[in-house]
């Protein structure tokens, strides 16, 4: 457990790693005893020119390169989080790359360790561990405002914990004493006391600690120094600021400073796509009458600036989020007054409504994403929900190609084809390989696909007067009654089919 130091910032900040550490310099390209900030900008600069062309598992790479030259810039921090985030949003992914990982793995020493923990949270951002880890390890390279920033984060996540551990609050009053954010180190301090108040030397400590908050606070340990008492004071709006945008949980009043500071970066740095992101992003964020308009209005006029498609999808989203909101609104009045003829129309009106909606947004973003499988399933599968059976199923073919999801893709596909008449025979082809795909095949979905390819034998036996299939749809609703005696309508199923074996015994 880590004492409270006595030196000022001034004689720690960004003071040249020594040992192990500086060994990561070297192997880095550095010269083995200081960071780099000027070559971090280079690696930066390209981190975002490369987020703005949508390549955003490079621009992860970048900011991680970056952080190696020059591992105390916060803004570099939350960048490297807000490409993650695009990353896994565009990819579907929610764990690093190989060549994500790779660049933390080729560093030394403590500048390893905290890229290797930069990247876990970037992935994990609401894990509270990840939070927790990143913190110590930004403290470890004295980092000391990223060190309080992912201790904040950890904090907040801890304290919601059911089973609040004392460990994790000692290991927090490390990372706020590294970060020198006396008044938080003490609060974790006393939770951990509350935790377990047998132990003595956790005690004492927290007695310790209260007195140097009392001294940093005020500024006495400041005094002979430019500033010195007055420090906090000038500091206080922009600080109040800096927490309320990094805090989970925020009040009123800091979404609209938030905003307001949002758009004012957005109005200096007109076309800067970070920029952009975050003044959409905090008027989702506060959700004032407007703000979800206004934001589709941002993510609009970039689109028509940068002609990145992204942009498009993501003011879509808005547009499908206000149609489901308007939509469930209707229901809740629809179902108060079950005889208003007007509230059950505007229900299915709104209805209609957002499946246009849903159905344009996907295939335009099919449209500017041709590769993307799951996308291509996804608009089958609306295609098909809609009863456009025959429009779906050449996406579901073009789906299967994804080997993670092809069993999925293949029983909206056999089902698409079962709706058809005169396509059992595909229908049953498409279910009988959904089913081999399947790695649990005694769940939820393995009970769907061999009831579909029982109905599916059923039919065809019944149009082609065929024993077989009516024997092997028997086998398959004997095996899920078994399985399931209460499984839909599988007992009226059976007897159905035991009567079209009697009517083919001949």
């Amino acid at each position: 457990m880590a004492l409270f130091g006595k030196k000022t910032q001034d004689e720690d900040e960004k003071k040249p790693l020594q040992g192990d550490d500086a060994g990561d310099a070297s192997s880095s390209g550095e010269s083995g005893d200081e960071f780099s900030p000027d070559k971090a900008a280079n690696f930066f600069g390209h981190a975002r020119t490369t987020y703005e062309s949508s390549n955003f598992e490079y621009s992860v790479q970048l900011w991680l390169r970056g952080l190696r030259w020059d591992p105390m810039d916060l803004s570099a921090v939350k960048n490297l989080m807000q490409a993650a985030g695009e990353y896994m949003n565009a990819s579907g992914k929610k764990v690093p790359s190989k060549d994500i990982a790779k660049v933390a793995s080729d560093a030394k020493g403590a500048v390893r360790r905290y890229l290797s923990e930069l990247t876990v949270v970037a992935f994990k951002p609401a894990d509270m561990i990840a939070n927790l880890k990143a913190g110590e390890a930004a403290g470890g390279v004295n980092a000391e405002e990223i060190a309080g920033f992912f201790g904040e984060r950890a904090f907040t996540l801890a304290k919601r914990e059911k089973k609040p551990r004392k460990d994790v609050f000692v290991r927090l009053m490390d990372v706020f004493n590294a970060a020198k954010n006396f008044k938080l180190a003490v609060e974790a301090g006393v939770i951990a006391q509350q935790l377990d108040q047998s132990d003595g030397a956790l005690q004492a400590e927290v007695r310790n600690m209260m007195a140097q908050q009392t001294m940093a606070s005020g500024g006495f340990d400041q005094i002979g120094q430019e500033g010195g008492f007055r420090k906090n004071i000038r500091n206080a709006a922009k600080q109040a600021d800096l927490e309320a945008g990094d805090r989970m949980v925020r009040t009123d009043d800091e979404k609209d400073r938030l905003v307001v500071a949002a758009e004012k970066e957005y109005q200096d740095k007109p076309g800067d796509v970070i920029a952009i992101d975050n003044y959409a992003k905090r008027l989702l964020e506060r959700g004032k009458a407007g703000d979800h308009l206004r934001a589709m209005t941002v993510y609009n006029s970039a689109y028509e600036t940068t002609r990145q498609f992204r942009f498009r999808q993501k003011s879509g989203d808005i547009q499908i989020q206000l149609a489901r909101r308007s939509l469930a609104h209707a229901k809740q009045i629809a179902e108060k007054k079950p005889d208003d003829v007007d509230a059950q129309a505007r229900v299915e009106s709104l209805h209609k409504e957002l499946d246009r909606v849903e159905l344009a947004e996907l295939e335009l973003r099919v449209q500017n994403y041709p590769t993307d499988l799951q996308l291509k399933f996804l608009l089958g599968k609306k295609l098909f929900e809609l009863g456009r059976f025959d429009d779906s199923i050449q996406y579901f073919q073009e789906a299967q190609g994804d080997s993670k999801n092809r069993a999925m893709v293949l029983y909206y596909m056999g089902r698409a084809f079962s709706n058809l008449s005169g396509w059992e025979s595909e229908a049953i082809t498409t279910l009988r390989r959904a089913i081999t795909e399947l790695v649990d095949d005694r769940g939820e979905l393995a009970l769907e696909l061999r009831y579909y390819l029982m109905a599916a034998l059923m039919v065809k036996a019944s149009r082609e007067r065929e024993r077989n299939s009516a024997e092997e749809a028997d086998e398959l609703a004997a095996g899920i009654a078994m399985e399931r005696f209460s499984y839909r309508d599988i007992r009226e199923k059976r007897a159905e089919i035991k009567k079209l074996l009697d009517e083919l015994k001949d």
